[in-house]
């Protein structure tokens, strides 16, 4: 299978982007239920809704097993006009008060994260594959965060006030995306103390990715 090109990445994200997105419309009434009835962390219900949405929709399946630390992987085939692409599907999800941001890890993003922190250039290598390469199939890493937006409901659960589904460029675009920390980009400072040792993190501004690209964040209302 060739090695997909810059054109072919974005077309394969957009696509992913799309699947995602319709998952979570088709979902958005029960999503809207379970927020309202789970006793469960916010972050544990929207885990679940997540996978339980990818799951309603169907997925074409590649059988080969996914590691990392998001919520639904799927090694799947994304079919392309002329083409077709093996993608190794990574969708997280958030449940955060914030609608502005959303915060990942390392783990969460092929992408080397360039930005000022502090004034400073800062740099760090995303821990994603930017493909995996099994069995003569080459499956381009596509990353795609689920955001429920939610308030305390009055008089139990919480209400689920909005979802955002963002797509965060594959590593392979860096130079387009994000080619130094010196560039106006879509990264944030993350929530983590390196004076007492926590883990490198950083919030992807979600008004920036939508002015690189405007598909790449999707969100709306729930009703």
């Amino acid at each position: 299978m060739p090695r997909p090109d810059s054109s072919d990445i974005l077309q394969v994200e957009m696509v992913c982007q799309r699947m995602v997105v319709r998952a979570m419309r088709d979902y958005e009434a029960k999503a809207k239920d379970i927020f309202r009835n789970e006793v469960d962390d916010a972050k544990e219900v929207a885990e679940d809704v997540t996978r339980e949405a990818m799951d309603a929709l169907g997925v074409s399946r590649i059988d080969y097993r996914l590691y990392g630390k998001v919520d639904y992987k799927r090694a799947a085939f994304v079919f392309l006009p002329e083409s077709e692409q093996g993608v190794a599907l990574m969708v997280d999800s958030k449940a955060e008060k914030d609608a502005g941001t959303i915060t990942i890890q390392m783990s969460q993003t092929s992408l080397e994260v360039r930005h000022l922190r502090g004034g400073k250039p800062t740099s760090a290598a995303g821990k994603l594959e930017k493909r995996i390469d099994i069995n003569g199939k080459s499956l381009l890493t596509v990353t795609i965060f689920v955001k429920y937006v939610y308030a305390p409901a009055a008089d139990k659960g919480l209400d689920l006030e909005e979802i955002v589904v963002a797509c965060v460029p594959n590593g392979l675009l860096q130079e387009r995306y994000n080619p130094s920390a010196r560039v106006e980009n879509f990264w944030r400072a993350g929530r983590n103390a390196p004076s007492l040792g926590e883990e490198f993190r950083v919030r992807v501004n979600l008004k920036a990715l939508a002015r690189v690209d405007a598909w790449r964040v999707t969100r709306w209302r729930v009703r």
